[in-house]
């Protein structure tokens, strides 16, 4: 899923806070009146006292409004009544903003149904939910010590979408420099297999041009993330190139979401 979509889910508090109508203090009353908040304060309130018929409704309406985590909240309390079509539609909302829950919402839902179809579906889902709540987009920062060179630098900005074979496929520009000034441009090519939500080994093929060699650069590099969730990662590797004999990489990536906030301010702004 791209970003903008996750930037207006959260920013969609300040929107509802600055477009609300006058409270009349009490939440059920506001919920009628169309205060997404409140239906959501106003489900909440209602599980905690059991009336879970109630909360469903009240989430329903605070779904409808763009309240994602209460899309997961209507489609669990559907599951649990076996209402299992009727839980889909919250459902499938909540994974399609990247809610990891409600992905494993989805895959006991298909596995309870029990066909064929739902059965690949499942699978699916599965094979998603290792990947669903990582960044999209990722600014990545190295230092890159050498046996051979002085310590090197390199930073890159990936992408990796969903759409690009659920985040295991990552395309991004790469760049290295040293005391010496910039070294590499690069057209970053990059595989990450997730071992476990958390662990992700990957390689990169990097091509592109050195400018201290005034060449041609080919290399690659090949290590293991320690993911941080939608936050980012932690990663260690190791690499070799044209202009960057063999080096280790110690490295950070971190979710480009604030970046492009502030882009997208800054775009309203003029």
């Amino acid at each position: 899923m791209a970003s903008l979509p996750r930037i207006a889910v959260w920013l969609l508090p300040l929107v509802s806070v600055a477009c609300a109508t006058t409270s009349t203090g009490r939440m059920d009353l506001d919920c009628e009146q169309g205060q997404t908040y409140a239906c959501s304060a106003w489900g909440e309130q209602l599980l905690a006292q059991g009336e879970k018929q109630q909360a469903e409704n009240a989430f329903a309406r605070s779904c409808e409004g763009g309240i994602v985590s209460d899309c997961l909240s209507q489609g669990k309390l559907m599951m649990e009544r076996g209402e299992l079509n009727g839980a889909e539609p919250p459902l499938r909302k909540a994974h399609e903003a990247e809610d990891v829950e409600a992905t494993w919402a989805l895959v006991e839902l298909h596995q309870a149904r029990d066909n064929p179809r739902d059965a690949e579906e499942a699978a699916l889902l599965r094979w998603e939910a290792p990947a669903i709540d990582k960044p999209d987009r990722e600014f990545m920062f190295w230092i890159r010590p050498s046996p051979t060179q002085e310590t090197a630098y390199a930073m890159a900005y990936y992408f990796q979408p969903m759409e690009f074979y659920a985040r295991r496929m990552a395309l991004g520009l790469h760049t290295t420099w040293n005391s010496q000034g910039a070294d590499e441009l690069n057209v970053a090519l990059g595989y990450q297999h997730f071992l476990t939500p958390e662990l992700v080994p990957y390689g990169t093929l990097l091509v592109g041009g050195t400018f201290q060699q005034r060449g041609f650069n080919l290399g690659g590099e090949a290590g293991v993330k320690f993911c941080l969730g939608p936050i980012g990662h932690l990663n260690l590797g190791v690499g070799s190139s044209v202009a960057s004999p063999l080096h280790a990489s110690i490295g950070i990536g971190i979710n480009s979401l604030p970046i492009d906030i502030l882009l997208l301010v800054a775009a309203h702004a003029h």
